[in-house]
């Protein structure tokens, strides 16, 4: 009887461990739905949302209703717009994607849910251009730091509209769900952390000398956007870029200079440096230079660019190099 007991409250306490692990982030661990949509058979996907209550909403945060395909498999999701310039002049809004966990689990994957959909901005070529230079910029910035970037997907997307079955098909860029990132790199994020100083910031010359090798002056240190800053376990923080439409590298048909810095043309390199005290770039350019040939690489296999696009961003690559060898590093005016 007394077997037939302990019995009992030890099965008891095994499922109480088992639900409580279950609510505790365990079921984030293994495969995310970003791994499974990586296989390079499962990059074609429709998005069944009502696109006519989409363009309604574009100046709101409400969620729709959404059905994901992939793979023969349906995925039920919410579906909202965001960003803000290209939310408001681009033909298809980006959006945020936010899976039912449920339906997550019940595919084997885990509970990383909220992942950010980069969108075609125009309805031509131009459009499908940039979608493809934005993900060499990600592609890029991930072999200069590995550990310390956001994994992005390029997918091939049907939209469909289910009010009256229309269909768009155009690439799109799936940004990995910034919960993973931080299980990653076991790191906390910080929403509010402004106007840190370059020492608190590890990998602060690095992440400027990207933003002027890609020609991107869209993003701000001292704001903290279009970059997300992560706490590390020793107390300095790592920074990440994303949101690269506006850099000379992509080029994009809607983007301009920035005039406060003296720029005409989106080509036009700034490097930022929003911190009292000076950059020492030196350890950085010799990181940089020693990763020439295989960026340069990169841009000559990737794959889609037209031939003509990975010249002009050879090209433009190779300006930021001959900018390194001369030295000609100037810091823009505040």
């Amino acid at each position: 009887m007394t077997r037939f007991i302990l019995t009992i409250v030890y099965s008891l306490l095994l499922s109480c461990a088992v639900f409580a692990g279950s609510g505790s982030g365990e079921d984030k661990a293994g495969n995310s739905l970003f791994d499974a949509w990586s296989n390079e058979l499962a990059t074609e996907i429709e998005l069944h949302v009502n696109f006519d209550s989409l363009e309604v909403y574009r100046k709101k945060v409400d969620f729709l209703p959404a059905t994901v395909i992939a793979g023969g498999e349906e995925l039920e999701l919410e579906v909202a717009v965001r960003g803000k310039f290209r939310r408001r002049t681009c033909t298809m809004p980006p959006l945020k994607l936010k899976f039912a966990k449920d339906g997550l689990r019940a595919a084997g994957l885990s509970t990383h849910n909220d992942f950010k959909l980069v969108t075609h901005c125009t309805d031509d070529e131009a459009g499908q251009d940039a979608i493809l230079r934005e993900q060499l910029a990600y592609e890029l910035y991930n072999t200069i730091n590995p550990e310390a970037s956001f994994r992005t997907q390029l997918l091939t997307i049907t939209y469909v509209n289910t009010v009256d079955g229309s269909t768009t098909t155009s690439y799109g860029i799936l940004i990995e769900d910034t919960d993973e990132l931080k299980g990653r790199m076991d790191t906390k994020s910080c929403k509010e952390c402004y106007a840190l100083g370059a020492d608190q910031i590890e990998n602060a010359e690095e992440l400027a000398l990207f933003q002027y090798m890609i020609g991107n002056s869209d993003y701000s240190n001292r704001m903290v956007r279009n970059m997300k800053l992560m706490q590390n376990t020793n107390g300095t923080y790592t920074a990440i870029p994303y949101d690269f439409d506006f850099s000379g590298l992509v080029n994009a048909t809607y983007a301009t200079g920035f005039s406060h810095l003296g720029e005409t043309k989106p080509t036009d390199r700034s490097l930022i440096w929003e911190y009292d005290t000076a950059p020492d770039f030196t350890e950085t350019t010799e990181m940089f230079t020693s990763l020439k040939d295989t960026l340069l690489n990169q841009v000559a296999s990737f794959d889609g660019l037209s031939a003509d696009s990975k010249k002009e961003i050879t090209k433009y690559l190779k300006g930021f190099y001959k900018d390194l060898k001369q030295g000609k590093l100037e810091v823009a005016s505040k």
